[in-house]
């Protein structure tokens, strides 16, 4: 069991970025201008999401995927997992505000899931979350990476020396077992999009 119990406090070796996005900063996460250059409704569309799927969104911060993902398929069910207590509870409050009962916060996830959504979040991992996630993705399942792309000038996001190339993340989601490939899509300027797939 212990295997599925990680989360990412313990070990960050590989992680690009110093630390990880702190909860005192959450607004920045809803900035409304992020529609601009990465749409929620473009992430739940690329997520492709089946009828009765289990989708652990990844490092879910405010929740502003997860709640989307949720609202967009009342069947399927939502893990938001973040390692921040602070962020857990926004997403539970969020998720009664809104109605949701198919969304749960948590900070450890078990079992299977047939997709996983990790948004902006590669950078700020370590190896170890990134194997972690590998073994939580089912057979035939599908994780939608997108993070900020450190090839390129950006007016926003981290530094590029914080954030990955596409090769770089590529090569850790490789690294971790998966099979990954690029997905570019206009309405990400600034990001880098890879689908990971079990072999």
């Amino acid at each position: 069991m212990s295997e599925h119990h990680h989360h990412h406090g313990h070990d960050r070796t590989g992680a690009k970025q110093p630390e990880i996005f702190h909860h005192e900063r959450a607004a920045r996460l809803d900035d409304p201008a992020r529609e601009t250059y990465s749409p929620t409704q473009r992430i739940v569309e690329l997520l492709t999401v089946p009828t009765h799927a289990r989708v652990l969104d990844f490092g879910a911060g405010t929740g502003r995927y997860a709640l989307a993902v949720a609202r967009a398929h009342p069947q399927a069910t939502i893990v938001a997992y973040d390692v921040q207590p602070e962020f857990l509870a926004m997403i539970r409050e969020r998720a009664r505000d809104a109605g949701l009962h198919n969304v749960e916060a948590a900070e450890r996830y078990e079992g299977r899931f047939e997709r996983i959504l990790c948004i902006n979040v590669l950078h700020e991992i370590g190896d170890a979350d990134i194997v972690q996630m590998h073994h939580a993705l089912a057979p035939g399942g599908s994780a939608l990476v997108i993070d900020w792309n450190g090839a390129i000038e950006r007016p926003v996001g981290p530094p590029n020396d914080h954030a990955h190339t596409p090769a770089e993340a590529l090569a850790r989601l490789r690294a971790a077992g998966f099979a990954a490939e690029e997905h570019p899509d206009p309405a990400f300027p600034y990001h880098f999009i890879i689908i990971a797939t079990t072999h």
